[in-house]
């Protein structure tokens, strides 16, 4: 007989839940993506990202640009964790299947009669009378199937085979292969089915560069990546194209910044505009940084790059000025004139590196965007910092039940934005300043690192709360600056 019982556990009258509220994570704005054609990338996995040098040599050849890219990266002492590489394609490609791994050579060399079916263009063809038995390894394998395929090629692509339409353009389409109805079916033998890890694209229509470009960024979003840092192959330098695709980063605004290179020795000579660096800077770009070098090999632009996209704004005074960090292992650029040359660059606002007389240092000079209004540190930190408020914002609604319009609402969301005001404060982004005062006892002022105003609850409209439009919030912020240069008076008092 079964014990009795009088207990019941506490659940039973004591219901508990437990949930997590959604949180918004942040982006990560310290990837640099390199922009390239030389790279043997499928069109349907055209982004790829590198943690090592010699994960990223496998991807090129010693000496080629691409090569003096991951050169120019990994010799920084101080860089991002990684690099991405997106390939940018200048004609059309065709759709594409591309096997897992093959299974077995010395079982599909038994066979004299395999087979499998495969949609091309629309159209299935039945492959058929595949004789295996006088291939000995993989390319000997792609040889059978290439022979049996009408509109399409098969050939190895990295140990693996690979089947593509010989039509080009978004029209083109292919499918897995599947089983056929006669013969040996060898389908899964040869990795190209879905079940035996095989991958497809249909084709794709190569756009212009910023077209390439955004089809980039978007393969980044698909593969759960974010490109705040944005840099061109040399192949690009001083052409039409890399002036387009700096306006396209810079388009991008505070989602962005972009490192070009100018090899052009009219990016000193104050009597040509005929060069990117100063058209860059004549429209502004704010988004955009050139440097000159006269070594069209080497990449200062991604050296300089990744300075900033190494800082870790968590940490208390991290900032950096982009004037005077070592280039790591890229020489000084040569000049004619060097005094005249660097004060034409300076004014064009295209910065470049340069030694210092007895003394085997050099560094980066001036540190500066295209547009007048801004410094690198200060671009790259303000995008910095938007992106980290609008997270903080973000959770603000998605940590609570709702933010009603009343003090206790607003405070909930200045607390917010002043949790990342004071963490850039911190970080050396912003700073409390100085200006002078005639009202003052001490002729100046404080104007504080930031200041944040948020309009009245009794000015909110009608409209507003209707369309649950929070009361607007308008936050100034004071750049810390830097000092780049000084001057010394020396008093000798007999």
């Amino acid at each position: 007989m079964a014990e009795k019982q009088n207990k019941l556990p506490i659940s039973f009258d004591v219901t508990v839940s437990l949930s997590k509220a959604q949180v918004a994570v942040g982006k990560d704005m310290t990837t640099i993506c390199f922009c390239t054609p030389n790279v043997d990338f499928l069109h349907g996995d055209r982004v790829k990202t590198y943690l090592t040098s010699d994960s990223f040599n496998k991807i090129t050849t010693a000496g080629s640009s691409v090569y003096w890219a991951g050169q120019a990266f990994f010799a920084k002492s101080k860089r991002p964790r990684q690099i991405a590489v997106g390939r940018v394609f200048s004609s059309n490609q065709g759709a594409y299947l591309l096997s897992g791994s093959v299974s077995s050579l010395e079982t599909l060399a038994t066979i004299a009669d395999g087979a499998f079916n495969i949609t091309i263009d629309g159209t299935v063809q039945n492959i058929t009378d595949l004789d295996f038995t006088s291939a000995t390894d993989i390319t000997g394998v792609a040889s059978v199937i290439n022979a049996a395929l009408t509109g399409a090629t098969c050939t190895v692509y990295h140990d693996n085979l690979i089947i593509r339409t010989t039509t080009t353009g978004s029209e083109a389409t292919i499918s897995y292969a599947n089983a056929p109805a006669s013969g040996t079916d060898v389908s899964s033998l040869l990795g190209l089915t879905e079940a035996t890890g095989a991958s497809y694209a249909d084709g794709y229509t190569a756009g212009t560069i910023a077209e390439e470009l955004q089809a980039i960024a978007d393969a980044g979003t698909r593969a759960g990546l974010f490109f705040y840092g944005w840099t061109l192959d040399s192949y690009y330098r001083d052409t039409e194209d890399q002036f387009a695709a700096a306006n396209w980063v810079n388009g991008r605004s505070f989602r962005a910044v972009g490192a070009m290179c100018t090899n052009n020795a009219n990016a000193y000579n104050p009597a040509s505009t005929a060069n990117n660096g100063y058209k860059a800077t004549e429209l502004g770009l704010a988004g955009i940084n050139y440097t000159y070098d006269d070594n069209a090999q080497v990449y200062p632009d991604i050296s300089y790059l990744a300075n900033f996209l190494a800082v870790d704004y968590n940490q208390e005074g991290s900032t950096i000025a982009g004037k005077f960090k070592d280039a790591d292992g890229i020489a000084a650029v040569n000049f004619p004139d060097i005094e005249t040359n660097v004060q034409t660059l300076n004014a064009r606002r295209i910065n470049t590196i340069t030694g210092v007389i007895g003394q085997t240092l050099k560094y980066f000079r001036e540190g500066v965007q295209s547009s007048a209004a801004w410094s690198t540190d200060g671009w790259v930190n303000v995008c910095n910092f938007i992106s980290e408020l609008e997270i903080e914002i973000l959770n603000v609604f998605l940590r609570n039940k709702k933010v009603p319009y009343t003090p206790d609402g607003q405070n909930l969301l200045i607390a917010a934005a002043s949790k990342i005001c004071n963490k850039y404060k911190r970080n050396g982004s912003f700073s409390d300043g100085m200006e002078e005062d005639s009202t003052s006892e001490t002729g100046y002022k404080v104007i504080p690192a930031f200041d944040i105003q948020i309009q009245e609850i009794s000015a909110t409209t009608a409209a507003q709360r209707a369309a649950h439009i929070g009361t607007p919030m308008t936050i100034t912020v004071n750049d810390a600056g830097w000092m780049g240069s000084i001057a010394i008076n020396v008093d000798v008092i007999a």
